[in-house]
C-alpha cells in the first residue's frame, strides 16, 4: 500500500515536472506579442500614423500641414504634390529601434513618402513638432523632384536644415564643444565624403550636418538665393552635382569647396589668435575698464565738488 502511495506521488512529480519544461519551452519559442496598432487620422493632404494618446498631435499635424507646404513651396519654387505617411512615435526606445541611432529626433523614407518622428523628443528645444515636420518634408520634396541624378547627402541635409530655420534632426549635448574645436582646426569633411552618407559615430554625425549647413548657408550667402535655387532646378532637369553646381555658380564643386575652407579658415585664424592671447586680451579688457571706472570716478567727483562750491556761493550771496 505504502509502495502504491509512492508510484502515485512519483507520477504526480514527473507530470508536474513536463508541464513547467512545456510552459518554459513554449515561452521561448512563441512569437514575441506584437505592437499595438497605431491609430489613424487623415486629411486630403496627409495621413497620420499615431499611438493612441497622441491623438491630439496628429490633429495638430493634420491643421498645421497646409501651412507648411505652402512655406516650402515659397522657399524652393515648387509645386508640392506629396500626400505624405507621418508616423508618431509615443515610446522613444521603440523609436531608437527604428532609426538605428540615438541621436535622431525624426527621419524621412522618400521613397515611401514617410516620416517618422519620436513625440517624446518634441517640444524639447529647440525641437518642435512643427519644424521637425517641414524640416522631414523637405527631404521628401527634395527627392521628389530631384529622381534621376543622386542627391548630395550634405545638399540634401543643408537645404532642409535652411528650409527649418537651421534645425538638423538629430540631438545631442556635445555638439558645442565639437563644433567649437572644428572650427578652430578648421578640420571638416571632403564634400565626396559627405555626398553619399553621414558618419555613424556621433561626433563624425554632429560635424556632417554643421558641415552641410554652413556650406549651404555659404553658397546663399555668397551667390544669392536663386544660386542654391539653380542648383535643385538644374539637378531635377537631369543634371548632376557637379554640373548643376558648375551651371549655378560658374566655379566647379572643388573651387568651392575650396573657397568655402578659406572662408572658414578666415574664422579659425581669428578664433586661434583669441584662443592664444585669450589671457592678454583680458588683463587688457581688465586695465581699461578700471582706467573706465578710475576716470567716471573722477568726472562724477569733479561734479559733485563743482555743486558744493555753487550751494556755498549761493548761501553767502547778498
Amino acid at each position: 500500500m505504502i509502495y502504491h502511495s509512492d508510484a502515485m506521488i512519483h507520477r504526480l512529480m514527473s507530470h508536474i515536472i513536463k508541464t513547467i519544461l512545456l510552459f518554459f519551452i513554449f515561452i521561448l519559442l512563441a512569437p514575441p506579442t506584437p505592437a499595438q496598432p497605431l491609430a489613424t487620422m487623415e486629411s486630403n493632404q496627409v495621413t497620420v500614423l499615431f499611438d493612441s494618446p497622441l491623438d491630439f498631435a496628429a490633429q495638430d499635424i493634420i491643421g498645421m500641414y497646409p501651412g507648411i507646404r505652402a512655406e516650402l513651396e515659397a522657399a524652393l519654387l515648387w509645386r508640392v504634390d506629396l500626400r505624405p505617411t507621418v508616423v508618431l512615435i509615443r515610446d522613444s526606445g521603440r523609436f531608437r529601434q527604428m532609426a538605428g541611432h540615438s541621436s535622431y529626433v525624426a527621419y524621412a523614407l522618400p521613397d515611401r513618402q514617410l516620416i517618422v518622428i519620436d513625440y517624446s523628443r518634441m517640444n524639447t528645444g529647440p525641437f518642435t513638432l512643427r519644424i521637425t515636420l517641414k524640416h522631414e518634408l523637405c527631404h521628401l520634396v527634395l527627392h521628389d523632384q530631384i529622381r534621376t541624378v543622386p542627391l548630395p547627402k550634405w545638399l540634401d541635409e543643408g537645404v532642409a536644415q535652411w528650409t527649418s530655420d537651421g534645425i538638423a534632426e538629430i540631438l545631442t549635448g556635445r555638439s558645442g564643444s565639437l563644433l567649437g574645436w572644428a572650427g578652430i582646426s578648421g578640420r571638416f569633411y571632403r564634400l565626396d565624403a559627405i555626398s553619399k552618407s553621414f558618419p555613424s559615430d556621433e561626433q563624425g554625425l554632429v560635424l556632417a550636418y554643421e558641415q552641410s549647413r554652413l556650406l549651404v548657408e555659404y553658397i546663399i550667402e555668397h551667390y544669392g538665393r536663386n544660386a542654391i535655387l539653380n542648383i535643385l532646378e538644374a539637378m531635377k532637369n537631369n543634371n548632376a552635382a557637379p554640373e548643376a553646381i558648375e551651371m549655378s555658380l560658374m566655379i566647379t564643386s572643388e573651387e568651392l569647396e575650396r573657397s568655402w575652407l578659406q572662408d572658414r579658415q578666415k574664422w579659425s585664424s581669428l578664433l586661434l589668435f583669441l584662443a592664444g592671447n585669450i589671457y592678454t586680451l583680458l588683463f587688457v579688457a581688465a586695465a581699461l575698464l578700471t582706467v573706465a571706472v578710475y576716470v567716471r570716478m573722477m568726472v562724477r567727483k569733479r561734479r559733485f565738488g563743482q555743486d558744493e562750491d555753487d550751494e556755498e556761493q549761493g548761501g553767502f550771496a547778498p
